[in-house]
């Protein structure tokens, strides 16, 4: 939509400007994204933006954004899982810079947290170049994120999440599994599905975690692995979503409410999906 993209580039141009956020906030409201214009609210408040005024927008919003059970099986273990996490860590009111976070859908799960999004595809901004001060946020979030970046510039990328954040950086990734041929995976994913996020998996490469983890000691930063999910159940879960979502629509929707109500992706697997590296800031 030109209108948005016009808001993009302005953003890109003037991230920190509140009213510029609650704009683009107000546009995607007028055209349905209903979610979006909740992230650029819950962003134009963190900047300071008059809250009367967020106020009247955000009442607008109501009852229109997403019902999370509803929301794409893998999708929604992903909110779960950095939900719990996050509140392992923070506090009622503390901040968050969500990188990535395509559409702000994870505001939804943490409500009692300011919150910022940075995603270039939508608001224009940058996490290579993130344009806060030093210790800006309590927490810094990326989920699924750094197999998009080149890999010559995934250390500078994990050095701006680290230098903004004021004490946590929760980095939630897929990476490299010896004993798997995710280039093999990803092929037929894409083959099936013509999804873009498979072909930047394999244009840009999964991330290794010995070299993540190496760099990351290298800079002597303290941090702790989690791993959560299953491959298998994953890629499953994936051409279920495609192939429901092309025939069977609402069935797809009772299908995500099972799945997400009655399974969790906590428990211990031979083959997880995703790896949670938790950085503390001395």
């Amino acid at each position: 939509m030109r209108c948005l993209g016009k808001h993009r580039s302005q953003l890109s141009e003037q991230p920190l400007d509140g009213e510029t956020h609650y704009n683009f906030a107000n546009t995607a409201n007028r055209f349905g994204l209903y979610n979006l214009s909740n992230a650029e609210l819950k962003s134009a408040e963190y900047l300071g933006f008059n809250r009367d005024i967020l106020g009247t927008l955000n009442s607008k919003n109501s009852g229109y954004l997403s019902d999370p059970e509803e929301l794409d099986v893998n999708q929604y273990q992903r909110f779960t899982i950095l939900q719990t996490n996050l509140n392992r860590l923070l506090k009622s009111g503390d901040s968050i810079l969500d990188i990535g976070g395509g559409h702000g859908i994870l505001s939804q799960f943490m409500p009692d947290n300011l919150y910022f999004l940075v995603e270039p595809s939508v608001n224009g901004i940058s996490g290579l170049k993130l344009p806060f001060s030093d210790n800006s946020f309590d927490a810094v979030v990326t989920c699924h994120v750094l197999e998009h970046i080149a890999a010559d510039a995934r250390e500078m990328f994990i050095d701006e999440l680290v230098r903004v954040s004021r004490n946590n950086v929760l980095i939630f990734n897929p990476f490299k599994n010896k004993e798997l041929n995710e280039l093999e995976r990803l092929q037929l994913i894409f083959e099936v599905t013509k999804a873009e996020w498979a072909k930047e998996h394999m244009d840009c490469g999964l991330p290794n975690i010995e070299e993540t983890t190496n760099y990351l000691s290298s800079k002597d930063l303290s941090f702790t692995i989690r791993e959560y999910g299953d491959i298998y159940t994953s890629v499953a879960t994936t051409f279920m979503s495609y192939f429901a979502g092309k025939f069977y629509g609402a069935d797809l929707v009772k299908i995500n409410r099972h799945l997400n109500k009655k399974y969790d992706q906590l428990g211990n697997s031979k083959y997880p999906v995703n790896i949670m590296i938790a950085i503390t800031k001395d």
